[in-house]
């Protein structure tokens, strides 16, 4: 008679046919797990980057079965309809997995969003499960650090014990880099042991490093012979967009300097409008770009700008800096030197790294790129992050670190990768 298979539940808001962060990766470890494990995965209808598709409520796909709960589905931007959002699928993953949890089953949560945290960890504790949690942004510190929720407010000391209580009842805490690993050591009181850091990842097989002369996103928008410093990705409220903003002000006289916005979110409005006011004719804003354009999009800038907020360091690890080293596209972190962020960029020499905040160091280090050396010196930049991303950030080495964690199994290695334009 064949092994049974372990059964392991994911739930996670977003999921396929999601394509923002949390939906790709999540989507991305369960297709990686079902040759090892009964995966099912507990998730909400599409509503970021797919909003108004209407997925199948229950579905076999790629070797798991997905059940999509009902909630509302408001669209996200606007933050009283987004909790709304939040609330109802809540509780509709409470009342799904108290039905249909059983003991010694794996359940796998992410984060996001972070009411699902302590009801999951309850319903675990009730039906004997094994509990492992994925951090992809602490809370409620990080609401404290973009201004929602300060920290000597009751609510917030009674969240935080809340957290910290719904945290230490994960048999594992998964974190995405060494400093959000401190930080939730702190946090928990566990050791390191129980804490382990599995890094997110790039496709260095389908983002690749695009030679200008074939780069669709680059002609297409016009973006050949100039220095172009590009934002993608979510505008949220933990980026300082507009430190580049400022910058791009400072260099409207510059016609060889273009920058580009791509992307959506809580301060996609701000761009739209500072650039209306400024009428900055160096500002190319877009919309979120589709995936089969994420290469050709991030290796069409000379450098990407990744600038988080000051306090941001341990909160949270931008998944965006994989596929931007995995073009070929060096990074400039606006970002305290001790994240995960900074140390990945400095450490592998694959970036530039600045205090947050600092417009004019910002301006000054985008002159310094512009000129003949400047260039050459991005290139090699980029091709070192290029290096650093094949080397150790590839998913073959992430699904094998979550079979560990989830099953024992011993660690494997990645192997080469292209590394130039």
């Amino acid at each position: 008679m064949p092994e049974t298979k372990q059964k392991l539940w994911i739930i996670s808001e977003l999921f396929y046919p999601e394509q923002t962060s949390t939906g790709y990766f999540l989507t991305e470890i369960a297709k990686g797990l079902v040759d090892d494990m009964d995966v099912h995965v507990v998730c909400g209808q599409p509503t970021y980057s797919e909003h108004g598709i209407k997925a199948e409520q229950r579905e076999h796909w790629r070797g798991m079965s997905i059940f999509r709960l009902p909630a509302t589905s408001f669209a996200k931007d606007r933050l009283v309809l987004r909790a709304i959002n939040t609330f109802t699928l809540t509780i509709s993953v409470l009342v799904y997995m108290l039905l249909h949890a059983r003991k010694n089953d794996n359940i796998l949560l992410v984060t996001n969003p972070p009411t699902f945290t302590p009801v999951v960890a309850l319903i675990g504790k009730l039906k004997g499960a094994r509990l492992f949690l994925l951090v992809h942004d602490v809370y409620p510190e990080i609401l404290d650090a973009v201004g929602l929720l300060r920290s000597r407010s009751i609510v917030y000391r009674l969240l935080i014990n809340l957290m910290r209580a719904a945290f230490r009842a994960f048999d594992k805490i998964i974190v995405l880099g060494e400093d959000m690993q401190t930080l939730i050591c702190q946090k928990t009181g566990y050791l390191v042991d129980r804490v382990v850091v599995i890094p997110n990842w790039a496709d260095h097989e389908e983002i690749i490093p695009v030679p200008y002369e074939e780069n669709i996103f680059a002609s297409a928008n016009g973006l050949h012979a100039k220095t172009v410093i590009q934002f993608s990705g979510n505008i949220g409220l933990t980026h300082d967009i507009e430190s580049m903003l400022s910058a791009a002000v400072e260099t409207q006289g510059r016609n060889d300097i273009q920058y580009v916005v791509a992307g959506y979110g809580g301060k996609a409005k701000l761009v739209q409008n500072q650039l209306s006011d400024s009428n900055g004719t160096n500002v190319v804003f877009l919309n979120r770009q589709p995936r089969e354009l994420l290469g050709a999009m991030l290796s069409s800038a000379t450098a990407v700008v990744i600038p988080f907020n000051s306090d941001m360091k341990g909160l949270s690890v931008p998944s965006r800096m994989y596929n931007v080293l995995s073009a070929g596209t060096p990074i400039i972190a606006m970002a305290d030197p001790e994240s995960e962020l900074a140390k990945m960029v400095s450490g592998n020499a694959a970036g530039w790294v600045i205090k947050p905040h600092d417009s004019n160091e910002l301006t000054r280090l985008i002159l310094k790129i512009s000129t003949p050396e400047g260039l050459l010196d991005a290139s090699r930049r980029g091709q070192n992050g290029r290096r650093a991303v094949c080397a150790q950030y590839t998913l073959p080495d992430v699904l094998q670190s979550y079979r560990q964690i989830l099953l024992g199994y011993p660690e494997s290695s990645a192997g080469p990768c292209s590394i130039s334009k």
